[in-house]
């Protein structure tokens, strides 16, 4: 087994750990909760299983690729875990960007495959064709009548200036905002972040600039 590539299983962070609500339920022998740090291969070593059979029967999407602070993980087929039935912001996130993920590749797009700007007109079908460079997006869509402004919003684009927050130096970076955390900080997917064709992670909005759908 290629250890490396299940190594860089994403754990949310400890913000989006707190939303993530549990019940009350105890953790039996045959679960494990997940703490920070750990992966689907560390636990089902310690189990004595596979890492396919814990993404198996916890239905983990991504092959296992999110897992959650907090969250009880069955280790074997007879495992039972409980979550609250009424799923919270953060869960209906990546619920969405995976479903997302099944057509991305058919949207109309002007923007390189791959690229940060190709994901987030690939993942909102609203944003402009021809933007430019992700640094230009905000003048672009105020052109064409986007509203621009500091405030963020579910669905929104995040403009990063280039260097900000981990951008690109020279290009800048967007992004989609997926969901604004209690504290002030956001959860986005992004493309051309290094791990695959999208991924998450969470940001301040200090200095970011968000285009709204009209």
């Amino acid at each position: 087994m290629n250890t490396s590539i299940v190594k860089t299983i994403f754990l949310a962070t400890a913000t989006m750990g707190a939303a993530f609500v549990m019940s009350n339920a105890e953790v039996s022998a045959d679960t494990h909760r997940v703490v920070k740090d750990d992966t689907v291969y560390d636990i089902a070593l310690a189990n004595n299983t596979s890492v396919s059979e814990i993404v198996r029967i916890n239905d983990l999407p991504s092959n296992g690729h999110w897992i959650y602070v907090g969250n009880d993980l069955k280790v074997n087929e007879e495992s039972q875990t409980k979550t609250s039935d009424t799923e919270n912001n953060h869960d209906t996130a990546f619920v969405a960007i995976d479903k997302r993920n099944e057509n991305i590749k058919n949207a109309n797009n002007s923007y390189p495959f791959g690229q940060c700007t190709w994901y987030v007109k690939a993942s909102l079908g609203w944003v402009g064709n021809y933007w430019g460079n992700a640094q230009d997006w905000a003048k672009s869509a105020q052109t064409e009548g986007y509203q621009v402004n500091g405030e963020a919003k579910p669905g929104s684009v995040a403009v990063f200036s280039p260097g900000l927050h981990g951008a690109d130096a020279t290009y800048g970076h967007v992004a989609v905002v997926e969901h604004v955390n209690s504290d002030g900080t956001i959860l986005i997917s992004e493309g051309n972040a290094g791990r695959g064709l999208y991924s998450t992670r969470t940001v301040p909005t200090a200095s970011v600039q968000f285009i709204h759908q009209n």
